[in-house]
Formats: structure tokens, C-alpha cells, sequence
């Protein structure tokens, strides 16, 4: 009986360490992509509540590609980094952010374009 109660304490302990390093692997691969990805920069559209085109939209300029999938996604949201936010912005109007990196649209004043790029795979 001993000896069944020493096997379970040794499973237990064996297997939360197996998670533990899993987990410092899983953080480790996230930081590296993170880095790789950095050298990758592009323009990214992201949309929310776009249900009947509804909802408000920010064009990020010249982001890490990885940080644009990274965004929430959902049933009102998409994104897509396929997208120039030079081109984007030209139609509709759009208030630019305090470090100019990025502009964003209500539902009243986004053009067509901003959603039709997030829910686009390729974002044209």
C-alpha cells in the first residue's frame, strides 16, 4: 500500500513538471517568434462589431506581422495584414493615433474597403 501511495506522489510531481517545462518551451518559441517575425513589418485591418457593417475599424501601419494575427478574433472580429493603410485610408475618415501608427474609423465614417479587407484572407 506504501508503495502505491509512493507511485502516485511520483506521477503527480513527474507530471506537473513534464507541464511546467512545456510551458517554459511554449514561452520561449513565442519570444522567438516574436523576434523573427519583428524583421517582417506590414500594414494591418482590424474590425470589430462588423456585423451590417456596424463596426469601428483600425488600420495598423508597419507592425510586427505575428502582433497582427495576435489580435482578438471572434464573431464580430477578423483581421487580415495583407493591406496598405495608405491605400485604405484614402476613402472614408479616419482619426489618426497620438503616434501616428495607426487610424481608426467609426461605423458611421469606415468605408466599405475597411471591412471588406478584414474578412478577406488576403486583405484586398
Amino acid at each position: 500500500m506504501l508503495t502505491l501511495i509512493h507511485l502516485i506522489i511520483f506521477y503527480s510531481c513527474s507530471t506537473e513538471n513534464e507541464a511546467k517545462k512545456k510551458e517554459e518551451a511554449n514561452k520561449k518559441n513565442q519570444i522567438f517568434l516574436g523576434i523573427v517575425n519583428s524583421a517582417n513589418l506590414s500594414d494591418c485591418v482590424y474590425c470589430t462589431n462588423t456585423q451590417a457593417f456596424q463596426g469601428s475599424c483600425t488600420c495598423y501601419s508597419n507592425i510586427p506581422i505575428g502582433t497582427c494575427s495576435g489580435l482578438s478574433s471572434g464573431p464580430a472580429k477578423s483581421n487580415s495584414y495583407k493591406i496598405s493603410c495608405t491605400e485604405l485610408t484614402s476613402s472614408g475618415v479616419w482619426f489618426i493615433s497620438d503616434d501616428g501608427k495607426s487610424h481608426t474609423c467609426l461605423y458611421t465614417t469606415c468605408p466599405p474597403e475597411a471591412y471588406r479587407a478584414a474578412f478577406t484572407a488576403n486583405g484586398i
